[in-house]
């Protein structure tokens, strides 16, 4: 007698449904804080980038081969007017350093703050680099 066996054939079943699912958003104050230092760090280059517009390189420094960092250090208000301003470190060359107090009177006012930051002053301290390279 010829039989068959019978063999179960499996069955392929549907993939099971996967939900996607957005990973959770992270506390609110986590993203103020960060929305704060996004602004900040926003505010503090548009300022740095407008002082650098500013700057000159002295001509009698630049025939001494005068070369240095002078470290500002200044507050602005919401407006980017400047509240007060002085040379955090010296580079050593009075030209260079005389050229930065100079710089940041000619770039007032400064860009002002982006309405998501909500301080009513920022106090900055930037280098100001002078290289003949």
């Amino acid at each position: 007698m010829n039989r068959r066996a019978i063999v179960p054939v499996p069955v392929a079943k549907p993939p099971e449904k996967i939900e996607e699912t957005a990973p959770p958003a992270p506390r609110t104050r986590n993203r103020l804080k960060a929305a704060r230092r996004a602004s900040r760090r926003h505010g503090k280059q548009a300022s740095c980038d407008s002082l650098q517009r500013y700057k000159r390189y002295p001509a009698a420094a630049q025939s001494r081969n005068e070369q240095g960092v002078v470290l500002l250090n200044f507050s602005i208000d919401r407006t980017g007017r400047v509240l007060a301003h002085s040379i955090a470190r010296s580079s050593g060359y009075a030209d260079l350093d005389n050229e930065v107090m100079a710089m940041i009177t000619r770039a007032e006012p400064l860009p002002p703050f982006p309405a998501s930051m909500p301080q009513p002053r920022l106090d900055l301290t930037v280098p100001i680099r002078f290289s003949l390279r």
